[in-house]
């Protein structure tokens, strides 16, 4: 399996989005956010870390344009944005789409609608 979760943290440590693509508990979840912040990075030998920096990248590119200059509080207030944004790029684990016009249409079709 390629990414098993996507986390964003902020500097304080505070998660402030979670995208899990396998199944764990919650007392799961916590112990390994935990230990994700203490590490900073989780990888195996299996991932190639160049091609994870790459989808860093992309996914802050992709919401630095549908926000303008994306900050935490973007995050916070538009969570659901967020989430469909990886659901658009990342599917069972694996990147199905590297497109930021294909990824944000739906987005903007969305808020068009509203």
């Amino acid at each position: 399996m390629g990414i098993r979760f996507i986390l964003m943290v902020n500097k304080q440590g505070q998660t402030r989005l979670a995208q899990y693509f396998e199944y764990l508990t919650l007392e799961e979840r916590r112990a390994l956010e935990g230990e994700i912040v203490r590490k900073c990075l989780a990888r195996n030998d299996q991932q190639n870390e160049l091609a994870i920096l790459e989808f860093i990248h992309l996914l802050v590119e992709t919401m630095d344009r549908h926000f303008g200059n994306v900050c935490e509080l973007d995050i916070m207030f538009h969570l659901e944005k967020a989430h469909f944004m990886l659901e658009e790029m990342v599917m069972n684990g694996c990147i199905v789409e590297t497109s930021k016009s294909n990824i944000l249409t739906p987005i903007q079709l969305l808020d068009k609608a509203s």
